[in-house]
């Protein structure tokens, strides 16, 4: 049985939130993908990287002052965290890196646009698709996608036992690539054979999910 814990929130709002004009078209194409309803394509793929060429010279200044409450307040409440390889999908210009690599050593930052990747102030990094990630087989410790597709097959391939995935959302269920909890768990069990829980909150503008397998019983 899946299980979901909601902690309360800690990290207040402000006024102002910014509206992402067609984000629920793209959360239901987002959802269609994870539960494999819709294929992923190298033409989507493509897409997704030349909108994200487009918006790199702006990002930091447009959006980096708030996209880091929700991992922030993750990695502090999340853990506890098993030590190891961090595979930070949509690692965008290195905005939340930071904070990964705090906890997790080494942090590999993948993201499908060159413009973003230009930008980014981590040192290991590589331009790749989330859903075909050039990592081996449990060799992460943790996947850390924020405001990314979530690609359960490949997170769960490349995820060890006891590792987690970090999922936020930089503006909650108002970001183009927002999901529900239940959703990501059903695609991670159907993607494992495993039974997942999750612990979950909102942080400023945006939410978190921290989802792990749950241990077999004794």
């Amino acid at each position: 049985m899946e299980v979901i814990t909601t902690l309360a929130r800690v990290v207040p709002s402000r006024p102002g939130k910014p509206v992402r004009a067609g984000a629920t078209e793209q959360q239901l194409a987002v959802r269609a993908a994870l539960l494999g309803e819709q294929p992923w394509t190298v033409e989507r793929a493509s897409e997704v990287a030349a909108r994200f060429d487009e918006l790199a010279p702006t990002w930091d200044g447009e959006r980096g002052g708030y996209r880091r409450a929700p991992a922030e307040d993750a990695l502090e409440r999340g853990g506890p965290f098993t030590e190891g390889l961090c595979v930070e999908i949509g690692c965008g210009t290195g905005l939340l890196t930071p904070l990964l690599e705090a906890v997790w050593s080494p942090v590999l930052g993948v993201d499908l646009s060159p413009g973003m990747l230009r930008r980014s102030r981590s040192a290991l990094r590589v331009r790749a698709d989330g859903a075909r990630l050039p990592v081996p087989d449990r060799g992460a410790s943790a996947v850390v996608i924020g405001d990314a597709p979530l690609f359960a097959s490949e997170v769960v391939r490349v995820l060890r036992p006891d590792g987690a995935v970090v999922w936020s959302n930089a503006l909650g269920d108002g970001a183009p690539f927002y999901v529900t909890t239940t959703a990501l768990l059903s695609a991670l069990a159907a993607a494992s054979g495993s039974t997942w829980c999750a612990l979950e909150s909102e942080a400023g503008w945006g939410s978190w999910a921290v989802l792990r397998r749950q241990a077999a019983p004794a």
